[in-house]
């Protein structure tokens, strides 16, 4: 499985848990459909790290937000994909670039039209 794909298969995991009072396992459970190891522990290990660090992950990602948009304001595919971003952006040695290049082009796809100029400016920040 490609990079973009299990990162999307994070945002629907973070998605989910953001929007939902699911447990983890079951997210996986509705999420996990991979038979390629190596995927599903990149997607359980951002996963799991990046819902262990949310608080800290959302403090930042509030500091950067521009005084037009609010936490509140973003929809649960924006949070997911900039708490992601910022996870991999603070915790891996994925390349700061790269990271936020992969964001903006799943937020072409997922988000309305304004989402990829403030995930990129926001992730840009940090």
């Amino acid at each position: 499985m490609k990079r973009r794909d299990q990162r999307i298969k994070i945002m629907n995991c973070l998605y989910q848990y953001l929007l939902t009072e699911k447990t983890i396992e079951d997210i996986f459970d509705d999420n996990l459909d991979v038979d390629d190891k190596k995927s599903i522990s990149f997607i359980v290990e951002t996963t799991v790290n990046t819902i262990e660090n949310m608080e800290e992950l959302q403090k930042e990602i509030i500091e950067n937000l521009t005084p037009d948009w609010q936490w509140d304001r973003l929809g649960y595919i924006e949070r997911a994909l900039l708490l992601m971003g910022a996870y991999e952006i603070r915790h891996t040695e994925t390349d700061k670039p790269v990271i936020i290049n992969e964001i903006v082009e799943i937020s072409k796809v997922y988000c309305d039209e304004e989402a990829s100029g403030l995930l990129n400016g926001v992730l840009d920040k940090l």
